[in-house]
């Protein structure tokens, strides 16, 4: 497959809906950081760097060139809510390599968000997304030792372990493990819900 750039796709669920985030959505999306910055910053390096409205937008302009150069994606959660659509977090695709058609993934909710199986329908439709659409066959998740949480939504969504990447980030001037976990496009999956 030849993939000049990743599609500007919204993708639905039951729950949620994948959208693209584009300049428009700064303000929600500095918000919904600026509210959770503590929680984020427990196993996020990036919330500092995050301190205006202005710094979001350089973010969404950063991830829209990703995707146009077919290298990486990012998509603003929506939860489906009674008043409409509600901004809960980003999913993304990165370090896309369509000769080896495989990519990593993350993810993050609001501290409001967490705890209702949003991540994980998150990352079920975005799996389904790049292995049926973008033909990929593998798909990479790290995530800190104790993330326990994100850990969860990846196994839940059929990722299995793969090892520990020993100091593999430094957060907070404290060097953290990460567990390696990933999906093949040829995987079997159970879906456990236990939310």
């Amino acid at each position: 497959m030849i993939l000049d750039e990743i599609p500007e796709t919204e993708l639905p669920g039951e729950r949620v809906v994948l959208r693209p985030l584009h300049e428009p959505d700064a303000a929600a999306l500095y918000r919904l950081i600026d509210s959770s910055r503590e929680h984020l910053g427990r196993f996020l390096p990036w919330p500092p760097e995050c301190r205006s409205e202005e710094d979001v937008v350089s973010r969404l302009e950063t991830w829209e060139m990703q995707a146009q150069m077919g290298n990486g994606a990012c998509w603003g959660i929506f939860e489906r809510a009674s008043n409409g659509l509600e901004l809960s977090g980003c999913i993304f695709i990165g370090w896309v390599h369509l000769e080896h058609r495989s990519a990593t993934v993350s993810y993050w909710l609001g501290q409001a968000y967490t705890g209702r199986g949003l991540a994980t329908e998150s990352l079920g439709i975005l799996s389904k997304f790049c292995f049926d659409t973008l033909e990929l066959n593998r798909l990479e998740i790290t995530a800190a030792v104790q993330n326990h949480a994100s850990i969860g939504v990846a196994r839940r969504c059929g990722f299995q372990e793969e090892g520990v990447c020993r100091e593999f980030e430094c957060l907070n001037g404290k060097f953290n493990d990460h567990l390696r976990l990933a999906r093949l496009a040829g995987d079997v999956v159970t879906w456990v819900n236990d939310n």
